[in-house]
């Protein structure tokens, strides 16, 4: 296929390796995104912003509650000059006003004593407002940015005491600064010698002076042998956002995702189409729970590079299963069932419904451990790994076996239906237990004594309560236990142990409902 002077020109620029401010827009690339890669089912909806100009518009951040860009759009005679390497007017800083529903309006410069005479580009601020780390780059080397420091003076009204940072060099670029939600970090991406290629990602301390130190690669999870950029930990600090075009995607820049850990940053997710394009998604940001800004120069874009406002719809991941006993695969209900993190947090916890099953949501590709706990069975836990797609585990229970204190076989508590005297099905393993002992001590004889709590009238407890006795003999004598072995007693309410009369919690109701194995 033949290719226009114009696509060949195109061609030979992209291979530039441009600085954060000087892009080159790429629609008219012939690119090959791979086709098989995971990435997250979220869907985002993407509108241009009204502010866009035909020259380069990129996001950075947030400020006193309004949105900070740097832009190669010109307001006055403020950063006169030119990009030697694009032939655009420098970038400056912009602030904008946000309303309620995202849309952007009235660029004004955004600090005097900020401005260079070269390009800016992006920044990040403290907690507290009160210092700024920004990137600038020199007159007549726009490729190579530096990062500073300022703080600023309330009484003046404006931003003093610059302070180059220490790890800043002419012989690599600093760029994208951002400051993580704690304030303790700044992550800034850089083409510095020592990387797995291009610009990689880096995370350093804020000091105590509120200066970044000891910048560390983030290592070949993350990083490729192409550019990763614009990295941003998100407001709960559990992830980050970053874009790439190292990572398989779509084409150019995508944005990922990956998960904080205590020792490590898991495998990035791709963002999806919805979001990624073709051409390039850099700036990724949110500025409320589901919606935010990204920055894109996808074909539709009025100039360069445009702002584009996000709406993001979360897909939920499900794990689900029964909870069943091994051997007979009866379900049991009542289980308490725990999803473990990695770092050894509990993330959530529920009982297992009436008929064993359970359902929580989870994050993808997270590793967790299931843990299950019910009385009268083994603990068990089970560590998973969850896919880009709902999972479905099963948890099966070991029973453990009965014991025998002083008079007293002891299992777990024997379960009826509500106000009746019919055994449920999870309680016919109990009432195993039971039968193995018996089986194992021909001789022995027991008293089943059942008790009620304390809500209902007397009468209707004794009632009840004989009825639930004699129904755990008779299913032990279907089992093979002569009927001479076992008696059968109900006590209603009359041996409460929580002696609480009216004013009883659940958990007192649950001690006071049980039936006791008596050896006699």
């Amino acid at each position: 296929m033949k290719k226009s002077i114009f696509t060949i020109i195109t061609l030979f620029i992209s291979t530039i390796n441009f600085a954060q401010d000087s892009f080159i827009k790429n629609e008219d690339l012939e690119t090959s995104p791979i086709s098989n890669f995971d990435e997250t089912k979220d869907l985002y909806t993407v509108v241009p912003t009204a502010i866009n100009t035909k020259l380069s518009d990129i996001g950075s951040t947030f400020f006193m509650g309004k949105y900070i860009m740097y832009s190669s759009r010109k307001t006055g005679a403020i950063g006169a000059g030119k990009d030697e390497y694009t032939n655009n007017p420098y970038n400056s800083l912009y602030c904008l006003n946000m309303d309620r529903t995202g849309n952007l309006s009235r660029p004004n410069f955004f600090a005097y004593a900020l401005d260079s005479k070269g390009n800016e580009g992006g920044l990040a601020f403290s907690i507290d407002e009160k210092t700024v780390y920004y990137t600038k780059s020199a007159e007549g080397n726009s490729k190579n940015y530096q990062l500073y420091k300022s703080v600023f003076d309330s009484n003046k009204y404006t931003w003093i005491n610059e302070i180059a940072i220490d790890f800043n060099s002419v012989s690599y670029s600093i760029e994208n600064p951002s400051i993580t939600p704690d304030g303790k970090k700044m992550y800034f991406s850089s083409n510095m010698s020592g990387g797995f290629g291009g610009f990689d990602i880096y995370v350093a301390e804020i000091n105590t002076d509120g200066i970044p130190v000891n910048p560390i690669n983030l290592g070949e999870v993350i990083n490729t042998n192409k550019d990763e950029k614009f990295a941003y930990a998100s407001p709960t600090n559990k992830e980050i956002y970053f874009s790439s075009n190292g990572h398989n995607g779509y084409g150019g820049q995508d944005v990922f995702i990956s998960k904080i850990k205590k020792t490590r940053y898991t495998t990035p997710l791709n963002l999806g189409k919805t979001i990624n394009t073709y051409s390039d998604e850099i700036a990724f940001i949110l500025a409320t729970k589901n919606s935010g800004y990204v920055t894109s120069n996808r074909s539709e874009s009025a100039g360069l590079y445009d702002i584009y406002h996000f709406e993001l719809q979360k897909t939920p991941l499900n794990l689900k299963g029964l909870v069943t006993e091994k051997q007979s695969e009866i379900v049991l209900p009542n289980t308490r069932i725990s999803l473990v993190d990695e770092d050894g947090k509990e993330v959530a916890t529920q009982i297992s419904s009436n008929n064993g099953s359970y359902n929580f949501d989870v994050e993808p590709s997270e590793n967790y451990l299931i843990v299950a706990k019910k009385d009268g069975y083994l603990d068990f836990e089970m560590p998973i790994y969850t896919t880009n797609s709902n999972s479905n585990i099963n948890i099966e229970l070991n029973q453990t076996k009965a014991e025998i204190k002083e008079n007293i076989i002891t299992v777990e508590n024997i379960y009826f239906d509500f106000n009746k005297a019919s055994i449920k099905t999870e309680s016919t393993l109990s009432l195993n237990k039971i039968f193995d002992v018996l089986n194992a001590n021909p001789e022995m004889k027991i008293t089943i004594n059942a008790h009620t709590d304390s809500r209902g009238s007397d009468k209707y407890n004794m009632v009840l309560s004989n009825k639930r006795a004699q129904e755990a003999k008779k299913y032990l004598i279907t089992k093979g236990i002569n009927s001479d072995r076992l008696e059968a007693k109900g006590y209603g309410e009359s041996k409460s142990l929580s002696n609480c009369k009216t004013n009883c919690s659940e958990a007192q109701f649950d001690t006071d409902r049980r039936i006791e194995f008596v050896i006699r």
